[in-house]
């Protein structure tokens, strides 16, 4: 029987449940499968879905399942949203709008995986939550089929549309023949008064796909806004491919003379995150980088409207007060856990997903989570990370293996770092303002090697860290300024920005500006190497570490490549993007 969701049209029968892989056909009538539920439910601010321009600061229950009907490359939640079930017992709708009422939540929001897939749970969800007088939204790619789009759009408030890109190139990437669908549900789903943000991966060199779609968005409307998310290589993909933050801050200057509202993501410190007004220009609402694909209001959005008379088409009122989320809680924060499980897994040598699904589904209750992300902000804690997952993994032995190679690291430093105790460093991500907050493990890193951690001075913290003027940066003067490894920025880029802002520290006057290499400094195994490549630049000439040896040693026992051979890229788990790794290892791939 042929399933009508969305626009592939899956026969679904005893041999086939469709590309999501969550359909059966009972009776000749097509359903949900009988192992698929909410995997997950937690209060969020809607800025972390993210949505700019509806309910603002609003606090949302954030619930997701399991299936995609498209195949992207690098996708964020690719294994939480790839139809592997896990063995506990899903949560139902009716339990899902129990605890969204219990959290006083506005509504409920399904992200991570599409909606498509779990088409009819998400159906009967809505229907017992508009029965509670709860909101109901989605990040879709919605590539529904006309007559399913007519059903959608009655029962849904709010949508954050994910478009790969104006051509059907874009879409083939991801084993979809068309972007015609989704543009045509757009305009739909906005004419039916569903309220409609949409986000577009910007990659190096697709600026003019990225230019079509703004142009063809304004043919809808140029109120809908267009959220750029600057792309990340988290999975195999090389890292040229990464566009700067300069890069992607001069495409959505490009992308405001189509449409009146774009902002950048995945970008920390930029002014693209902000509102403003598109008749005079006059800033309306401030807001951070609040994680990956997230944002925070400085804040509260009280008024919508400009001096000039010109008001933003915004839906709903501010919450009169903000939520933040504890720990990996919120947005696609969760992803970024499940990485750092799947990081350490990789260094034990557990290649497998299925393992590595049954070991995150061990540790992934809320309690676990907000006790690992405690642990892994220490240089010693950590290493009882590593022990829980090796643990739950049940090879302890491999995760001894992995301690004894970070312990004595870790004393080869400490021995440094007994040297000097007055050098002042600073540690930010992307933009010399953004710095990251006083107790994450990179500047932890930095106070282990002798360092003086002037972001220890920071008075507030945000996910993971928050805006700073040039003036606290001035203030304290640091010696050294470290760019994370996580989410980069250009050391000329960099430069250009410290004399734009005016900051004049000995870092930036004697060129001690350093960007960690991708990945050495948090959310995998790897930060040993950061370790030693912190200390090493500030105790230059007498650290006696040979961070190529190092490396070449750490790559080898644990990744079975040579470091030589590596391509970096952001994956916590990967160490290297392309083909090369991993070898001789038969892995799971989902369809």
């Amino acid at each position: 029987m042929k399933c009508n969701v969305c626009e592939f049209k899956c026969e679904i029968n005893e041999y086939s449940r469709g590309r999501c892989g969550t359909y059966t056909c009972t009776d000749d009538t097509i359903v949900q499968g009988p192992d698929v539920g909410y995997m997950g439910a937690y209060p969020v601010s809607i800025e972390t879905i993210p949505l700019l321009h509806y309910y603002p600061s609003g606090k949302f229950l954030q619930i997701f399942s399991t299936g995609c009907n498209f195949q992207c490359s690098g996708c964020v939640a690719r294994l939480l949203s790839s139809g592997k079930h896990l063995s506990r017992t899903p949560l139902t709708p009716s339990q899902v709008v129990e605890r969204a009422l219990q959290q006083e939540c506005l509504g409920v929001v399904s992200t991570l995986n599409e909606p498509a897939a779990n088409y009819y749970l998400f159906r009967d969800l809505a229907e017992k939550a508009k029965e509670k007088g709860l909101l109901v939204g989605c990040s879709t790619n919605c590539y529904f089929t006309g007559e399913t789009l007519e059903e959608f759009g009655q029962f849904v408030d709010f949508v954050n549309i994910g478009i790969k890109g104006y051509s059907d190139k874009s879409y083939i990437n991801c084993g979809v023949p068309s972007s015609a669908p989704v543009f045509r549900n757009i305009s739909r789903l906005f004419d039916m008064g569903v309220h409609v943000e949409t986000s577009v991966v910007y990659s190096r060199s697709n600026e003019d796909d990225a230019i079509k779609v703004a142009e063809t968005l304004s043919d809808i409307s140029s109120t809908i806004p267009v959220q750029v998310m600057r792309f990340i290589p988290f999975g195999e993909a090389p890292i040229e491919l990464e566009p700067s933050i300069g890069e992607a801050e001069s495409l959505c200057a490009a992308l405001r003379k189509h449409v009146d509202y774009v902002y950048l993501f995945n970008s920390p410190g930029t002014e693209f995150l902000n509102t403003y007004c598109p008749e005079c220009g006059s800033l309306l609402i401030d807001r951070e980088f609040h994680g990956p694909m997230g944002s925070r209001p400085v804040k509260p959005w009280i008024s919508y409207a400009c001096n000039c008379g010109n008001s933003v088409p915004v839906k709903g009122t501010t919450a009169t007060e903000s939520f933040s989320e504890a720990g990996f809680i919120g947005g696609y924060r969760i992803s970024r856990a499940f990485a750092m499980v799947h990081a350490v897994l990789t260094c034990l040598g557990i290649l497998d997903d299925y393992k590595l699904m049954e070991t995150w589904e061990k540790i992934s209750d809320t309690e676990t989570l907000m006790q690992i992300h405690h642990m892994i902000q220490q240089p010693y804690s950590y290493l009882g990370f590593i022990r829980l997952i090796a643990e739950k993994a049940n090879v302890p032995e491999k995760g001894e293996e992995l301690i004894s190679f970070i312990c004595k690291r870790l004393e080869l430093v400490q021995s440094l770092a007994a040297e000097n105790h007055d050098h002042k460093v600073y540690y930010c991500m992307g933009s010399p303002l953004f710095a990251l907050n006083a107790g994450r493990m990179e500047n932890n890193l930095v106070a282990f090697s002798g360092g003086v951690s002037i972001n220890k001075q920071l008075q507030k913290e945000g996910k993971p860290g928050v805006n700073v003027s040039p003036s606290f940066i001035n203030e304290h003067n640091p010696d050294t300024i470290f760019i994370s490894g996580f989410l980069s920025r250009p050391l000329d880029e960099f430069y250009d920005l410290c004399r734009q802002y005016g900051i004049e520290s000995e870092a930036v006057k004697q060129q001690r500006v350093y960007v960690i290499p991708p990945s050495w400094d948090f959310g995998n195994p790897r930060w040993i190497l950061g370790l030693m490549y912190i200390a090493d630049r500030l105790h230059p000439g007498n650290s006696g570490i040979d961070l190529k040896k190092e490396a070449e040693e750490f790559y080898q026992q644990f990744y079975g490549i040579t470091f030589e051979e590596a391509t970096p890229n952001r994956s916590f788990h990967r160490p290297s993007s392309g083909g090369i790794w991993p070898r001789h290892v038969t892995r799971f791939t989902h369809a």
